[in-house]
Parts: structure tokens; sequence; C-alpha cells
């Protein structure tokens, strides 16, 4: 679910030691890596090793706000895509991929910083449709490739369109 139109603005966390998040996370977890204050916390995993829906699913369990992937290899990350593995009908958080060199350096400076440091360091981020002003109609749809409701509707939508 992208929240379009609209701006959150949280800290961002990382866990160095469970770098991947493909493993169910509990509230201990949460507690000691975000904090019980953090009302939108974004929080950081690197890809692989479990699918993109596993990660932000895991994240969501404990209340995050927007879960981050980091890619595992420099390559352009406007050509990848996170898929849905089948199960991610259900996930309510907004997430997204950004490059391996990007991760980098985030995971290096929270690595680094000093905890005043890190106590000043805010994510900004901001959902937007881009917007194109000539006759044409524009439309996207986001769907789950298991979803037979779908699947329906777009085979009716092609004979409209």
């Amino acid at each position: 679910m992208i929240p379009y139109g609209k701006t959150i603005m949280g800290k961002i966390h990382y866990d160095p030691d469970d770098q991947m998040v493909c493993t169910e996370l509990d509230q201990g977890v949460r507690n000691k890596t975000v904090g019980a204050e953090d009302l939108t916390p974004f929080y950081m995993a690197r890809r692989g090793d479990c699918s993109f829906v596993q990660k932000i699913r895991t994240m969501e369990n404990i209340g995050i706000a927007v879960g981050i992937v980091v890619d595992d290899s420099n390559e352009s990350i406007e050509e990848v895509l996170m898929s849905d593995d089948g199960t991610g009908g259900g996930i309510r958080i907004p997430s997204m991929l950004i490059s391996k060199s990007d991760g980098d350096k985030l995971i290096n400076w929270m690595n680094n910083a000093k905890p005043e440091e890190f106590q000043q360091l805010v994510v900004l981020c901001t959902f937007e449709m881009p917007y194109n002003d000539d006759d044409k109609v524009r439309y996207d749809f986001w769907y789950t490739s298991s979803s037979d409701r779908a699947l329906d509707f777009l085979e009716d939508f092609h004979q409209m369109a």
C-alpha cells in the first residue's frame, strides 16, 4: 500500500547482527533496535536469502512504517522490480529498494556515528505520482498475480480499453 501524495518522516534503523531480516523479529528486537518511542520507524535490510515480501512482512510485524531493502549488487535499481512472491497481498507498509552504494553509505555512517549524531538522523520519504499534462489518461494497475479477481478485471478491462 503506497500512500501516494503523502510524506513519511522517521528515524532509520538497521541491525548489523541481522542484516538480511529473513526470520521473524519480536518486540524485544524492535525495542532494542528501534525503540518504543519511534512512531514512524524506517528499517533497512540487505537484499538476499529470502524474498522481498518476507523481509517487508517481517518488518511490518514489529510495527515498522517503511521498509528499505539495500540491493546486493551494483546495478541500476530502476530496472529491478520488487516482485511479489505470491504472499504479499496483505502487506500494508510501503517499501523501496535502494542502490548498493547508497545503502552502504547509510550503513557505514550508522555503524560509525556517535549516539548524539545518530539521534539527529531523520529520513523523509515522499510518495509522488508523476504528472503529465497532456490529453491522455495514464494509469498503472498493481495487483497480486495470484489473485483471480485481479486477473478477471484485467481481462474485462482489456476488452474496453
